[in-house]
């Protein structure tokens, strides 16, 4: 870890949140404990060699820490950690301004799209629901509170509403969820009165600068 030589509180998050992987490793760590295995599944891009030397790196920093969970050992962040929990929130909620359409190589994990419907939370009051979002290859599941979100990866076979299709991202950035449906680019399931609640609930919006993802009508 490379120190900038400057005695100040942003020089010294840096040193830690800067390195690579760091922010992916604390983005999957925020939405739940995890096993090694769980984490280099998760972030298919990063070596296990250097998933082990990150680990190392933020359990020295006081950021995550250990513990054993039917005798395995399980990463998670500490007390310490979790203060970053509203600063890796907002710093989803500004680097979705300019995330459009997916690049050639970018495909969503189930831990990113678990971050994407936590990052993306209004603080719009709705009615209390669950749902399951599926985009691409990933899955996550969120139980909705009237105020908040409780977020997890994978499926969750007993959500109220199921929700997918190309037009997710146009949806959550404002997109009419009825025209959404009609032309295809979005998927409901369950109750479909809740569409229009998760649309209330998640919204993350696109800059003029983003192109409009595809479908997003």
């Amino acid at each position: 870890m490379k120190s900038y030589g400057q005695y100040c509180g942003l020089a010294r998050a840096a040193e830690i949140l800067g390195e690579r992987w760091s922010l992916i490793i604390l983005r999957d760590l925020l939405v739940g404990a995890k096993r090694f295995n769980e984490l280099r599944q998760g972030i298919p891009g990063i070596p296990s060699n250097l998933l082990t030397t990150r680990l190392r790196d933020l359990e020295s920093a006081g950021i995550v820490e250990r513990s054993l969970k039917d005798r395995h050992v399980v990463y998670r962040l500490s007390e310490y950690g979790e203060g970053l929990g509203p600063v890796l929130i907002e710093l989803g909620r500004w680097g979705s301004r300019r995330l459009a359409a997916p690049r050639e190589d970018e495909v969503p994990t189930d831990s990113s799209l678990a971050a994407a419907l936590l990052t993306s939370r209004t603080d719009v009051s709705v009615r209390p629901f669950t749902v399951e979002v599926t985009a691409g290859p990933a899955v996550a599941h969120a139980a909705v509170h009237e105020s908040g979100v409780d977020v997890a990866e994978g499926a969750d076979p007993s959500a109220q509403v199921f929700i997918g299709g190309t037009g997710l991202r146009g949806l959550l950035a404002g997109g009419d969820a009825k025209t959404a449906v009609a032309d295809g680019a979005v998927t409901v399931a369950g109750d479909e009165s809740l569409l229009t609640e998760f649309a209330r609930a998640f919204r993350a919006p696109l800059d003029d600068a983003a192109s409009t993802p595809p479908n997003g009508k």
